[in-house]
């Protein structure tokens, strides 16, 4: 009678342990479950800014530089000049590889400028394996500026990958071209309608601005460079040289202001 009654006593114990663990394991998880929902957040998706394209003057417009790396796998984006307020740039990359479109985009703080960003044109893989796109061919930036008043601009880049030695280029909308028979030796090159200009401009615009650039600074040519530029009027060619705006002797013949002389950062055509 007295085994019974130990086996019984055993097994009450078993089930009554048992009971206490399921209770302090149901505590244990409701507890938990409710401190994870009172220190929840809400996620805050970021708007992406809708504005109209190119609305604001030339004059307004921000000078914006792109530039290729030595190795032709990197393309950097520079803002050097804002002249309307802003805080933020975000901006979307789209270029043509073959017969493919491929892009990126990005975020940059305006708090110090020029500022620049150097990006890649391809992939990475999570482990670290680059894929780089091949035969790029140019294609369009878009700049969202973000401030106290939302603004945004786009243009066009054209890109040469000079593996047959050429010495002259143009741009995308073929009405800008460069000339020199020294750009042979170069192996990348930009030629970009830079939404914007530095300084100040009196005369009235009659094109874009053009900026030219390629893997080296093409300042350390010291021949002299020929820029044509398409017109229905005849004008006048400035250049920028990096702190002045230089009048470029021009000449108008047959819808084409000409003008020749040492390299400059930005080119333009005036009424003059």
């Amino acid at each position: 009678m007295i085994k019974i009654n130990l086996q019984n006593k055993k097994k009450l114990v078993l089930i009554i342990s048992a009971m206490i663990l399921l209770l302090v394991t149901s505590l244990f998880w409701f507890n938990r479950r409710n401190k994870s929902v009172v220190q929840s957040e809400p996620i805050v998706s970021k708007k992406k800014v809708q504005s109209p394209v190119n609305v604001i003057p030339v004059a307004e417009r921000p000078y914006l530089r792109l530039e290729p790396s030595a190795d032709g796998h990197y393309i950097t984006i520079k803002v050097e000049e804002v002249k309307k307020m802003a805080q933020e740039l975000n901006y979307e990359m789209e270029y043509q590889t073959g017969s493919m479109l491929q892009g990126f985009g990005g975020l940059l703080r305006l708090d110090k400028l020029p500022i620049a960003e150097k990006k890649l044109f391809g992939s990475q893989s999570a482990g670290g394996a680059i894929t780089y796109h091949e035969d790029i061919k140019g294609g369009n930036f878009l700049a969202q500026f973000i401030g106290q008043e939302n603004y945004v601009v786009k243009s066009a880049w054209r890109y040469f990958t000079n593996s047959d030695h050429a010495s002259s280029f143009s741009s995308q909308d073929t009405k800008f071209s460069i000339t020199n028979q020294d750009l042979a030796k170069y192996s990348y090159l930009i030629v970009y309608n830079s939404p914007g200009y530095p300084g100040k401009i009196d005369q009235q615009l009659l094109t874009d601005p053009y900026v030219v650039s390629a893997e080296k600074s093409l300042k350390l040519l010291s021949s002299q460079f020929e820029v044509s530029i398409r017109s229905n009027e005849a004008g006048q060619i400035m250049g920028y040289d990096g702190s002045k705006w230089q009048k470029m002797d021009s000449r108008y013949e047959n819808g084409v202001v000409k003008a020749s002389g040492p390299f400059m950062d930005i080119y333009l055509l005036v009424k003059s």
